[in-house]
């Protein structure tokens, strides 16, 4: 690294410190706006992320594939057409409401003891405010030497990011890209992939009857879901099949997914959730009223893959399992293939991988992890379309649980690490 790209970094990182009130003002206030989703309206808050950049004199675009959730997107034009680095972090949150007492008003952005709560504070509104301040703070430097730096703060990714990151990317090509910076909360390690996520809808058919009838009459759909479930659920006994790169990839990634599950406060280790497919019967519908035998009943379930699995396996064993059941049951299942991803990942030898353990090195004085993710990310659609995508971003404490929060420390530390990730991008 040549010593004008260090004396850069140092300038940034030295504003990011004397300023650090000011990031944490700003994620403070962006907490503060509700973006709950469901519902999942976020106009409130891109409105206030809008004026933010605008005051920042920085010309700010809207999308709207849906009236209530507007995407931002915003560019720095450099005296390059490349490199094209993306920045992007999602503005909706999960909801406030988990049947758990919070200490405080869930969208206050209290600032206490060196930690910053409130919902979305760790996912991700502490990322959201790091990319954030970021960006503005090379638009303030006047670096022409940039390629194009573009930040993208997305609606829709709690819900699956079709109206989000994925409209975008399939609507406006310019948004792809050359690599993507996101800031999820990885917990301080350097995420490169995560698993396969899909969504399905079973139906069981029966034959409605007056309820006093019940084992006489009808045929109980819901009695034949119940059936069915245990063998759905058997999907988890297949495990991932790796190739030399890849187990070496899941064995690191292991040692980060419980470092960064550790430093959220787990006691358990559960990176072998990365090695199997998983199953989660979230939602079961069925029946109109208690004294009829139902017709109908709908069992949505969520399913994980690890790497070396792909759809159509997981769909042949569905089936397979699902005839095995006596009597037979007539059943269906909805998926979306805008929704059904592998899983995915980038190699640790991308340039913008490589970039953020450098700088994570040099901020913290320590080797970064790199991990791996259980869950999804936005990261996927950039992935999908070719594009090397890393996530680094703050410990998420209590997430989806009640006094979410994440500390200042990491979110001044995970700022200069994205700040100065994106100097090397256009400098190396």
């Amino acid at each position: 690294m040549d010593t004008t790209t260090l004396a850069l970094k140092k300038t940034i990182w030295d504003c990011i410190e004397k300023r650090k009130d000011d990031v944490v003002k700003l994620c403070s206030n962006i907490i503060k706006i509700p973006s709950d989703n469901p519902p999942g309206n976020t106009t409130q808050l891109a409105t206030y992320l809008k004026s933010y950049l605008e005051d920042q004199k920085i010309e700010t675009n809207i999308y709207k594939p849906k009236s209530d959730n507007p995407n931002i997107v915003a560019t720095i034009e450099g005296s390059k057409d490349s490199p094209h680095l993306i920045l992007n972090g999602h503005i909706d949150q999960f909801p406030a409401e988990v049947g758990e007492q919070w200490s405080d008003d869930p969208y206050s952005g209290q600032v206490r003891d060196g930690k910053i709560y409130g919902r979305g504070a760790g996912d991700m509104k502490g990322g959201v405010t790091s990319l954030l301040f970021s960006f503005c703070l090379v638009n303030e430097m006047c670096l022409d030497s940039l390629g194009k730096l573009t930040i993208t703060l997305v609606s829709d990714e709690e819900t699956g990011g079709k109206w989000g990151t994925s409209w975008l990317l399939d609507n406006i090509p310019d948004l792809l890209g050359d690599a993507c910076l996101n800031s999820e909360p990885s917990g301080l390690t350097i995420t490169v992939g995560e698993k396969g996520s899909g969504y399905f809808r079973l139906k069981s058919i029966g034959k409605p009857a007056h309820g006093s009838f019940a084992g006489y009459a009808g045929d109980n759909a819901i009695m034949k879901m119940i059936k069915v479930l245990p063998s759905v659920e058997k999907l988890s006994n297949i495990g991932g099949r790796f190739t030399e790169e890849t187990q070496k990839l899941i064995e690191e990634g292991m040692k980060g997914f419980d470092a960064r599950r550790a430093r959220a406060g787990a006691s358990t280790p559960m990176s072998h959730v990365l090695k199997h497919v998983t199953v989660n019967i979230g939602v079961i519908k069925g029946g109109s009223k208690v004294n009829i035998v139902p017709g109908t009943c709908e069992a949505d379930v969520g399913i994980r893959i690890p790497l070396g699995i792909d759809w159509k396996e997981i769909i042949t064993h569905m089936e397979q399992e699902l005839k095995k059941i006596e009597p037979p049951i007539t059943y269906d299942y909805i998926k979306d293939p805008k929704m059904m991803f592998p899983a995915n990942y980038s190699s640790t030898k991308t340039k913008i991988v490589k970039l953020l353990c450098e700088n994570a090195r040099e901020v913290t004085g320590k080797n970064p992890l790199i991990s791996f993710g259980s869950g999804a990310s936005d990261c996927r659609f950039f992935r999908a379309k070719n594009v090397p995508s890393a996530e680094y971003g703050p410990v998420g404490y209590n997430i989806a649980r009640a006094d979410e929060h994440i500390s200042v420390n990491d979110l001044i530390e995970v700022t200069k690490v994205n700040a100065g990730t994106i100097i090397d991008f256009f400098n190396q």
